[in-house]
């Protein structure tokens, strides 16, 4: 694996509202690297975004640079993770937590516990990803032998662990799980986080209700479930109670098999960890029964966008401008491999620049592999964003919260497609649901180059990214450190 300080998942980065933090990151990989700062929004600190071949070059082997930003304004849950090829898949990721007194519900929990869900694969991600954008594959994601919680989770040896791509590692069967101790009595604000790159968990916790209080960074009003799904680059909040007899209690992130294309046979798709109760026996294992409810739907979708309240009441703006954006996945016969597509382009990485670099110099046209959107004016943008694949995929967009204000089946139709704009959810990475279109609206009030792309690794790697130039007169006065440019002919 790739590690961060040994680790993985890598430290935790914990600060309050207002601070500055600095992170230096020194690069001990044969290749380049760079540190995304996954929700913070980088007013006025565009080039700290993290963004490899967008805000920036990557670092490249054997240097070292320091990310330095303040979070003004912000509150909530977020995570870091390697944004240049598939890097974050084999382990650069870690947890970032701002605290703030304005939190709408810090009276309400007695301590943090943080759950960072990942898929994992037993083969380096380069190798999958060749294969991914081979005729091999014929447009099926690689499927993963493993999930993890907190890094941790149990592998049943027997089991084929040669899948699809044998690497002949040593298997052992004993490898414990996450265990999280509970105090009884108290309530714990639980904080999860998919940190994995293809995977779609339904988390539960066997008799704890979740009342989710916190989507992607943005209070909620609590609203009760037994499951939270989450997909890749989301994050919730729940607070769970310590009122159920002292035991040992399953915590399950099931991951949704209907996502996948393919199967694969050494994969257990029910990961686990435990809850221990003070007092209860220790052990890798628990007597608890999984919730009777069904399941979420066999399709890969959010929490139900009617479900999640912001708890301070924000109405979505009327649109100033419409941006239309169809993704799909298109197959390029020569090559005989398919490739995720923005309207007309299919993204690829610049090697030794960085579009935000170009645009600081007041450039106005780009590479036809960079799909990049101006605007010009501090207005609301509305993206109708219509998904022609059988996949979900869930978007982020970089800088920004967005309100969801619309989704369904089909295609958008505009004054017959219903929108909500009373409160919507707001958040920074929504799934698009599978043959539908979904609504968004943001606020272009922050300068930079913003990338807008899904969070599949190998549908990112396919091309599936758009890019926002925003306010480019405001980014043409930016004063970008020389050597973040630096980086580039290096």
């Amino acid at each position: 694996m790739l590690l961060v300080n040994g680790m993985f998942p890598g430290p935790l980065i914990e600060a309050n509202t207002g601070d500055r933090i600095v992170v230096k990151v020194t690069n001990n990989l044969v290749n380049g690297t760079a540190i995304h700062w996954h929700g913070i929004f980088q007013n006025g600190t565009n080039w700290m975004d993290g963004s490899g071949g967008v805000t920036q070059c990557p670092i490249p082997p054997g240097q070292s640079f320091t990310y330095n930003f303040t979070i003004p304004n912000q509150w909530g849950t977020f995570w870091w993770h390697a944004h240049v090829a598939s890097q974050y898949v084999d382990g650069i990721i870690g947890p970032l937590v701002i605290h703030s007194p304005n939190e709408a519900h810090l009276g309400h929990y007695d301590e943090d516990v943080i759950v960072m869900l990942s898929d994992y694969y037993h083969t380096p991600s380069p190798t999958l990803v060749a294969w991914y954008l081979s005729p091999a594959s014929d447009g099926s994601e690689p499927v993963p032998d493993n999930g993890l919680i907190n890094g941790r989770n149990y592998f049943n040896c027997t089991l084929d662990p040669q899948a699809l791509f044998p690497t002949h590692a040593p298997c052992h069967s004993n490898a414990p799980r996450s265990v999280f101790d509970f105090q009884p009595g108290l309530r714990y604000r639980v904080r999860l986080i998919n940190a994995g790159s293809f995977a779609d968990f339904q988390f539960s916790i066997d008799n704890h209700t979740l009342s989710v209080i916190e989507a992607d960074g943005v209070d909620m009003q609590p609203v009760d479930v037994h499951r939270i799904p989450i997909h890749a680059g989301q994050r919730y909040s729940a607070i769970v109670q310590a009122n159920q007899k002292v035991d040992n209690y399953w915590i399950r992130a099931q991951m949704n098999l209907n996502c996948f294309d393919e199967k694969n046979p050494a994969l257990d798709a029910s990961v686990k960890a435990l809850v221990h109760y003070t007092g209860a026996p220790a052990s890798q294992t628990a007597n608890s029964f999984d919730w009777a409810d069904k399941a979420w739907p066999g399709r890969c979708l959010d929490l139900e966008a009617s479900m999640l309240k912001p708890f301070v009441v924000r109405d979505a703006p009327p649109a100033d401008i419409q941006v239309i954006l169809d993704m799909s996945f298109q197959k390029i016969t020569k090559k005989r491999i398919n490739l995720g597509y923005v309207n007309e382009t299919s993204w690829v990485p610049l090697k030794k620049a960085a579009t935000l670099f170009q645009a600081n110099k007041g450039a106005t046209k780009f590479a036809a592999s960079q799909f990049i959107i101006t605007l010009n004016q501090t207005q609301i943008v509305e993206l109708v964003v219509n998904n022609y694949d059988e996949g979900s995929h869930p978007f982020h967009l970089h800088g920004h919260q967005m309100f969801v204000v619309g989704e369904g089946k089909g295609r958008y139709i505009p004054g017959e497609s219903p929108l909500n704009t009373v409160n919507p959810l707001r958040r920074d990475t929504v799934t698009l649901q599978t043959f539908g279109y979904t609504v968004l609206r943001f606020v272009n009030d922050n300068p930079g180059m913003w990338a807008f792309h899904c969070h599949i690794n190998p549908h990112l790697d396919a091309g599936l990214m758009v890019q926002f130039l925003s306010l480019p007169s405001a980014v043409k006065a930016f004063k970008i450190p020389a050597e973040l440019k630096k980086m580039c002919s290096a």
